[in-house]
């Protein structure tokens, strides 16, 4: 069940989200997924967030022991939080329950985007990501070294599937580990189909550092 939490730290504050998995132990490691949401949830508010957040605990198994956080974008846009956003995750990572070799990220749209510009500015933070509908700096996308699965629905005229395309070739390319998903079926909103696969949990917990 997600609980609403504020991060606030030398001057940077953000609201967020977070589930911990059933019998939580402190004393324990646990694998972490950080969902990153898109433009359509800004100015709706914590709640908002909290009710429509796709990476759930009913959605991906019993067997899966991530801890699930949520921040909450107010700015027009992630990048203009983003250093704020950088901090929070370090913040987060951080605790001593969390894994720091079994760090995800994951987010979709305006989340997609912003996974992507953390993939390139944080590679050494993450195991692996699964991004929907988003786009990147290909031109940087070499730095990308951890898995990634990107999905993007075929009829999508949001953000263009090219977007997807262009990031996973490049980082293919330079020697990385990208794959991509089209879904035959879906316009913008392929984070129903990507994140109520129990495989997408499955393959994010097979990936550590």
């Amino acid at each position: 069940m997600f609980i609403t939490d504020n991060y606030n730290e030398n001057g940077k504050e953000l609201s967020f989200v977070i589930d911990y998995p059933e019998n939580f132990d402190k004393n324990k490691k646990y694998p972490i997924i950080f969902y990153i949401h898109g433009m359509g949830r800004i100015g709706n508010g914590i709640e908002d967030v909290k009710n429509g957040v796709p990476v759930r605990r009913e959605r991906m198994g019993d067997d899966m022991p991530f801890i699930i956080v949520a921040p909450y974008c107010e700015s027009f846009t992630w990048i203009g939080c983003f250093e704020t956003l950088t901090s929070f995750i370090d913040y987060i990572v951080a605790k001593d329950y969390v894994d720091s070799k079994k760090v995800y990220i994951t987010g979709s749209s305006m989340g997609g985007y912003t996974c992507w510009a953390l993939s390139v500015m944080l590679p050494e933070k993450f195991a692996a990501a699964v991004i929907c509908c988003g786009g990147g700096m290909y031109f940087a996308a070499d730095r990308i070294k951890f898995p990634v699965w990107a999905f993007h629905g075929k009829l999508d005229d949001v953000v263009l599937p090219r977007e997807s395309e262009i990031m996973v070739e490049r980082i293919n390319k330079s020697g990385g580990n990208a794959k991509l998903t089209i879904a035959e079926e879906c316009d913008h909103n392929v984070w129903d189909k990507a994140f109520t696969s129990y495989d997408t949990y499955k393959w994010l917990l097979s990936n550590s550092k």
